[in-house]
């Protein structure tokens, strides 16, 4: 096989052979770049002096000693720390020096940024309220920390996989996002009396997991989950950096292709069968639990956290736990209230870094995003993910309503706008929700939007996904033109264009 340049720098020098140049660097190259992602330093050619270290949480869980160990390197550093949908801290605006200095320090507390970028095993997550939520069957955290054993701080698995590899698995009947976008997800399943996981494989950002109908009893899962991690390794595409996920090689074989790799490292045979025990609840921000205690969800500023705040936060740890969850916000056990400012009234809504803390993203999403009718969506309970570029960090395929930025001129001068996703099945990881608008201008997004939502208020359904399944008796362009003609009413304007073909000039009149 043809190896792409990244895979020939590893058999060159590995990332665990480069590490040891961490204590000389001084200023790096492209090369360096990509090894110093290895160890979660993060820096971009277009932005040199910049650095962002990424922390890895297994579950979300930290502790009050961690927290205050952070607290001290920053304190007295004009950072600004993001919570992101992988349940991690990403503190930004370091220099090398600084990034690689608290490296260091926080190992010595047990806080790692090991392999929390490029080709690794990403932070492994579950719902945050794993072990004490209502719905709570099977407590997972003790299986994600045997799994990270496995490969964490393994020179065969350090930057050595393919491509990154984005794990989930979650014990809960109700979860706070979908997890059915990771390369691999362990759901909670029975099979006759017995709970497990059902696996699926295969997801990332434009794509579900596939159901493989393979059952796994929790003695048998970190065994399972290491067959995977081993098949992934030996049999991965590496030719091609932009087709060397997992979904790729399941692509490429099949997906019983692919298992008949996995056999090769699972001495068991495979249990087929059992219910994907996955339900639909909201939650407020005051959550009962099993106990009859309480925790509190504190909402970010879509992932931002002020250094105030987060000292509050550290203090907080003390007397209550503390988790980070993947919608990117906080959760305090034992606390029904909390004196913590509320930055923006919103629910249900992720937003990836933005280009004020990532080059790639074309648009700064994590400030435009309060220009959408937040209120409107959170009172009908509406999921939205916004995405800065089609990286799509903020899983927009996993919402009812999901945003990529890009740049467009077909409505005359270049300018910044959208892609509109509409309508994921999410929950039971059914279906991702479909492209319906190609390009709407960031000026219009917030009409659509409400056009969009006052429809399905209209419908009479009670739930966006069950509007969903409506609107997939219909192709994509029929959707997109009637959202249309929804517009041209709500501006007074009854016209209605007589043909499905003639789309295209509508969305360049009407977002012009």
């Amino acid at each position: 096989m043809k190896l792409n340049k990244i895979e020939r720098l590893k058999l060159v020098q590995s990332p665990w052979e480069y590490y040891k140049k961490l204590e000389t660097l001084q200023k790096i190259g492209e090369i360096d770049r990509f090894y110093l992602k290895n160890f979660g330093i993060y820096n971009m050619k277009l932005r040199a002096d910049k650095f962002m270290l990424r922390l890895r949480f297994p579950a979300g869980r930290v502790t009050s000693h961690q927290l205050e160990a952070i607290w001290q390197e920053i304190v007295q550093k004009e950072v600004e720390l993001l919570i992101t949908s992988r349940a991690q801290i990403e503190i930004h605006n370091l220099t090398l020096y600084e990034a690689i200095t608290m490296h260091k320090n926080l190992e010595q507390h047990g806080v790692t940024s090991f392999q929390t970028l490029t080709d690794n095993i990403r932070n492994i997550v579950t719902d945050p309220l794993d072990g004490k939520g209502k719905g709570s069957i099977l407590e997972v955290y003790n299986i994600i920390q045997d799994m990270q054993k496995i490969f964490l701080y393994k020179k065969e698995f350090l930057g050595m996989l393919p491509r990154k590899c984005n794990v989930a698995i979650s014990g809960m009947q109700y979860n706070i996002v979908s997890f059915f976008g990771n390369d691999i997800f362990f759901g909670l399943a029975k099979r006759g009396g017995e709970f497990g996981f059902r696996l699926y494989l295969g997801g990332r950002h434009s794509d579900l997991a596939r159901d493989t109908g393979i059952f796994i009893p929790p003695k048998d899962t970190v065994r399972m989950f290491y067959a995977i991690i081993l098949a992934y390794k030996k049999y991965g595409l590496r030719s091609s950096r932009t087709k060397a996920r997992l979904y790729h090689l399941i692509e490429a074989i099949g997906l019983e292709g692919f298992k008949e790799r996995i056999k090769e490292f699972y001495p068991k045979n495979f249990i087929y069968g059992g219910e994907l025990l996955i339900s639909k609840r909201e939650i407020d921000d005051c959550i009962e639990l099993n106990d009859g205690s309480f925790a509190t969800r504190y909402r970010t500023n879509f992932g931002r956290l002020s250094k105030d705040i987060f000292y509050k936060i550290v203090q907080l740890s003390k007397q209550y736990e503390i988790r980070f969850g993947a919608d990117q916000n906080l959760y305090i056990f034992g606390a029904k209230n909390i004196n913590l400012p509320q930055p923006i009234e919103y629910k249900n809504v992720i937003v990836c870094a933005g280009e004020h803390y990532c080059a790639y993203s074309l648009l700064n999403t994590k400030e435009q995003v309060k220009d959408l009718p937040l209120l409107l969506l959170k009172q009908n309970n509406i999921r939205l993910h916004y995405s800065g570029c089609l990286k799509g960090c903020a899983r927009h395929i996993l919402a009812d309503i999901g945003l990529v930025g890009i740049r467009t001129n077909l409505f005359g001068q270049v300018e910044r706008g959208v892609r509109v996703y509409v309508g994921g099945e999410y929950t039971y990881g059914k279906a991702p929700a479909r492209l319906i608008f190609w390009a709407v201008p960031l000026r219009k997004i917030s009409f659509l939007l409400e056009v969009i939502v006052r429809d399905f208020i209209k419908s009479g359904f009670n739930d966006f996904e069950e509007y969903a399944k409506k609107l997939r008796e219909y192709s994509s362009e029929q959707v997109a033109f009637y959202y249309l003609q929804l517009m041209e009413k709500a501006k007074g304007d009854i016209t209605i264009l007589p043909t499905a073909q003639q789309l295209k000039k509508k969305e360049q009149d009407l977002f012009r």
